[in-house]
C-alpha cells in the first residue's frame, strides 16, 4: 500500500503519511514550510469537517441495514454526495 498519498495530522509523522511540518526547536518555520502546512492543513480540514457531519446523521449510530459487501459503495455515494451538494 502506498502511504505517500495519505495525509494525516502529526501524529503519524514517521509513518510516510503526508503530515504537517513541525516547527523545529531552534528556528520559526520558513515560507515554503509554512505554505506546505498551509496546503495539507486545507485538504485536512474539509476531510475532517465531513467527517465530522457524517458522524451527526443518525442513521450511523444504527447497525449498518445492507449487505456488509456494499458498506465502501455506500459511504463512497454519501460523501461524494455530500462534496457535491457542498461544491460552490
Amino acid at each position: 500500500m502506498d502511504l505517500s498519498q495519505w495525509m494525516g495530522d502529526k501524529g503519524y509523522i514517521g509513518t510516510g503519511i503526508n503530515t504537517s511540518i513541525r516547527k523545529p526547536a531552534f528556528r520559526d518555520l520558513e515560507g515554503e514550510e509554512k505554505e506546505f502546512n498551509t496546503s495539507v492543513n486545507r485538504i485536512r480540514y474539509v476531510v475532517e469537517k465531513a467527517i465530522a457531519n457524517l458522524k451527526t446523521w443518525r442513521i450511523f449510530h444504527a447497525d449498518y441495514r445492507r449487505p456488509l459487501k456494499t458498506v465502501t459503495g455506500t459511504i463512497s455515494a454519501v460523501v461524494g454526495l455530500y462534496f457535491f451538494t457542498t461544491d460552490k
